[in-house]
């Protein structure tokens, strides 16, 4: 069995969970109890496919299941609005997450996206607590509140002076107690300095609460989030030793995963999709069109005074105008910007609404700047305008970083490659699995994944 091979060669294996009966009256019935989906933050291809990528469990997996080799992100191609295409099958249109933190109109408080009630389609997790089925999340962006989650710990953090991590989570983590019980039987006491978020140490610690909560309460449906290479691909570039060290530590997590389920006896009835969110570029320069805002008068040195400005999100800057329908100050906008010297105009392109409204972005956006390849956006609104520093960015419009996602389990193909397919095109392959009705407003449910 393809499954048995891949324990034997790394010592690893995966889940297997009780489906409600329900779900299981359907017509056609589950092709699996239970369904994991793990997100790796920055999921690359070269991931895959590099030799020097420290990466076997993954490669084993996708060698034996189905791999989908170019994942087109929705736009722009960041962390929250793409996890929440994950599990609702929409672009940034339709659920309304149209990036990490939202543009605040006011002065800028710091919080991101993390409140579930935000989410404005349907998701997997709500549609399979109404068919009677366990859910479970662990660090998943957007699921603070989500009251269809039952085991849920969300990503969220503070901003308030003195307040740590572990109670944060304390407060936000369902049911109530579930992080006293996890510090009891699996991963001793939370702070900042066992559980880093963005750091390697922590996507253990998340491997170890998963296979926990997996054999203890056999959620059907269980979504984790592991994000360490986000974070060293931000900070050092796609190819560096941190990146390479992060791509281990999250290798090493999902074969802990595997390895403790498979001890739990719940090996042959899972399927296991592990999916990025976005991929990356490295840039050598970034574009600061908050700058130029201010010199054209239209946005104060704080930030605090403002007719227009520039919302950055990955590598896309939005415009906002204060006043809703000011053409006077887009105008001006797209004046200042056409007055630049050639070779900083060269940098970037003007993307006009019509276009966003196409690609499902933000109405609330009056235009974007899409820079060139090789170079991203900063908000910054003092200094120089264009900023000399090599890192990694992802979060254009355009395809470029896509992603890779791969279907293992004994209820998938093996060995079949994707050459491509739409990220919201997830979703409703994983609600097959679970012989659930699921309407995926902007996903399709491929052919040649489910055996």
């Amino acid at each position: 069995m393809k499954m048995r091979k891949l324990f034997a060669v790394i010592m690893l294996c995966a889940l297997g969970m009780a489906s409600n009966g329900a779900a299981q009256a359907r017509a056609n019935g589950p092709k699996a109890k239970c369904v994991v989906l793990i997100t790796i933050d920055g999921f690359r291809i070269e991931m895959l496919r590099d030799k020097d990528m420290p990466s076997p469990v993954l490669k084993e997996m996708a060698a034996e299941g189905v791999l989908a080799e170019r994942v087109v992100s929705v736009a722009p191609a960041i962390t929250y609005p793409n996890h929440t295409a994950l599990v609702t099958g929409a672009r940034a249109a339709r659920h309304g997450i149209f990036y990490n933190s939202p543009f605040e109109w006011g002065n800028s408080t710091g919080v991101a996206n993390w409140y579930a009630d935000s989410i404005k389609s349907p998701t997997i997790w709500e549609v399979a607590k109404k068919n009677g089925l366990t859910t479970c999340s662990l660090f998943w962006p957007v699921t603070v509140g989500a009251s269809y989650i039952d085991y849920n710990i969300p990503e969220v953090w503070s901003k308030e002076e003195g307040v740590t991590l572990r109670d944060v989570l304390c407060s936000h983590s369902t049911p109530r107690g579930i992080m006293e019980e996890l510090e009891d039987e699996v991963v001793g006491r939370f702070s900042d300095e066992t559980y880093l978020p963005g750091g390697r140490n922590s996507e253990a610690h998340t491997a170890f609460i998963a296979s926990y909560l997996l054999r203890t309460y056999r959620p059907a449906l269980t979504t984790i989030h592991l994000w360490s290479t986000d974070a060293s691909q931000h900070a050092t570039g796609t190819e560096s030793a941190e990146t390479k060290k992060s791509l281990g530590a999250v290798d090493y997590a999902i074969g802990q995963i595997v390895e403790g389920l498979d001890r739990a006896g719940m090996l042959d009835s899972t399927v296991i999709v592990v999916s990025g969110d976005h991929g990356f570029t490295d840039v050598d320069r970034s574009i600061a069109p908050n700058i130029w805002m201010r010199e054209a008068g239209l946005l104060s040195a704080d930030g605090t005074e403002w007719k227009a400005r520039f919302h950055c999100a990955g590598s896309t800057a939005f415009l906002y105008v204060r006043e809703a329908g000011d053409e006077k100050t887009v105008e001006k906008v797209v004046k200042k910007l056409n007055s630049l010297p050639q070779e900083k105009r060269d940098l970037f392109r003007i993307v006009e609404k019509d276009e966003l409204e196409r690609l499902g972005c933000s109405p609330d956006a009056a235009l974007a700047l899409e820079p060139i390849v090789g170079v991203g956006v900063t908000g910054a609104m003092k200094g120089e305008d264009i900023v000399l520093k090599k890192a990694g960015k992802h979060g254009y419009l355009s395809p470029r970083e896509t992603t890779v996602t791969l279907f293992w389990g004994n209820a998938v193909r093996s060995g079949k490659v994707i050459p491509e397919m739409s990220i919201t095109d997830v979703a409703p392959v994983i609600m097959e699995l679970l012989g659930l009705e699921f309407d995926a407003p902007d996903g399709t449910l491929r052919d040649g994944i489910i055996r």
